[in-house]
C-alpha cells in the first residue's frame, strides 16, 4: 500500500480471515510430521520397552554360576570300581610293577579308596652284576598291597579333549593321602595264630619274617624290614558322561614312620593308572 491508503473494512476482515485459516492448518498438522517428534528415528514405544535391558550392560553382568559342574556327577555315584596298574621308582637297582582293583566312595565332597594289588619285583643288568659282589641293596620282594586313600578335590571342571571326536570330559584335580600296607603271605610260614595277629599290626616286620622271606628275595636284595607307611600326591580323574573314567596319579613316600618301622626304602615314587567305572 501506499502512504496514505487506508484499510476498508473489507480488507480487514479478508485479513483475518487469512490468519485464522493459516493458524487451523498448523493445529491439524500430526505430531510426528513437525519438529522433534517428526523424526524418522523415532520408535513407537510399547509395553515392554521398560523391561529392555541394553545388550552391552548384560555383558557386564555375571549372567549365572553353578555349584558343581554338570557334565558328569560323580558326587551321586554309590560306588566306583576300577583296575589299576603300577610302577614303582625305588632308590634300588630293582624292578617293580603291580595289578589289581580299587573301590572308591564318595562322602561329604571326598573320595576315600580301597585298593587291593600284586606287585612283582624282578632282577635288572644292574642288580644282576651287584649279586656278584658281598653288596646288597634294600628292596622288597614279591608281595600283596593294601592302600587305604582319601583325596580331596581341589579344582574341576568340563573340558574338551583331544582327538576332537572324543566327547567332553569331567576333569577333577585331587590332593590325596593315604597309607600304603604290605603283606607278604609267605613271611607267615610256621607262626601261629597269635603271631600272625601281632605281626599284621606291628609296623615292622619280625624276625620270624624275614627269615622266611629269604628264599623269596633276589640275590642282590636286603629285605626292607618296613611294613606300611605314608603316601602324599595328587591325581586327576577323568570323568566321561556315560560313568567311564582315568585316574593317573603320583604317589610319594612320607618318610614320618620310618623311625618306628626301620624302613630304609625312605623316598621312592608310585605313578598308577586306573580306568574304572562310576555306578
Amino acid at each position: 500500500m501506499t502512504r496514505g491508503t487506508r484499510l476498508t473494512p473489507s480488507i480487514a476482515l479478508t485479513a483475518l480471515l487469512l490468519l485464522a485459516t493459516a493458524h487451523a492448518q498448523d493445529d491439524d498438522v500430526p505430531a510426528d510430521e513437525s519438529g522433534d517428534a517428526g523424526s524418522d528415528d523415532a520408535e513407537p514405544e510399547d509395553d515392554l520397552s521398560r523391561f529392555r535391558t541394553p545388550f552391552d550392560v548384560l555383558a557386564e553382568r555375571t549372567i549365572g554360576t553353578a555349584s558343581t559342574p554338570v557334565e558328569f556327577s560323580w558326587r551321586r555315584s554309590r560306588v566306583m570300581l576300577a583296575l589299576t596298574g603300577d610302577h614303582y621308582f625305588e632308590l634300588n637297582n630293582f624292578n617293580t610293577i603291580r595289578g589289581g582293583g580299587m573301590a572308591r566312595f564318595e562322602s561329604s565332597g571326598l573320595i576315600f579308596e580301597v585298593g587291593l594289588s600284586r606287585a612283582w619285583v624282578w632282577d635288572t643288568p644292574s642288580s644282576e652284576l651287584l649279586a656278584l659282589t658281598p653288596y646288597r641293596q634294600p628292596g622288597r620282594p614279591k608281595r600283596v598291597e593294601v592302600d587305604f586313600n582319601v583325596g580331596v578335590p581341589l579344582a574341576e571342571g568340563v573340558v574338551t579333549t583331544f582327538p576332537r571326536f572324543f566327547p567332553a570330559a569331567q576333569l577333577v584335580l585331587n590332593a590325596y593321602g593315604g597309607i600304603h600296607y604290605l603283606v607278604y603271605p609267605t613271611g607267615f610260614q610256621g607262626l601261629k595264630i597269635r603271631e600272625v595277629g601281632a605281626a599284621l599290626i606291628a609296623p615292622a616286620l619280625s624276625a620270624a619274617e624275614l627269615e622266611n622271606l629269604e628264599d623269596e628275595r633276589l640275590d642282590a636284595m636286603q629285605v626292607d624290614p618296613g611294613r606300611y607307611g605314608l603316601m602324599a600326591g595328587f591325581g586327576n580323574d577323568i570323568y566321561f558322561k556315560q560313568g567311564l573314567f582315568i585316574s593317573p596319579r603320583a604317589m610319594f613316600s612320607v618318610p614320618l614312620l620310618a623311625p618306628v618301622s626301620g624302613s630304609q626304602l625312605l623316598f621312592w615314587a608310585d605313578f598308577s593308572l586306573a580306568i574304572g567305572v562310576a555306578l
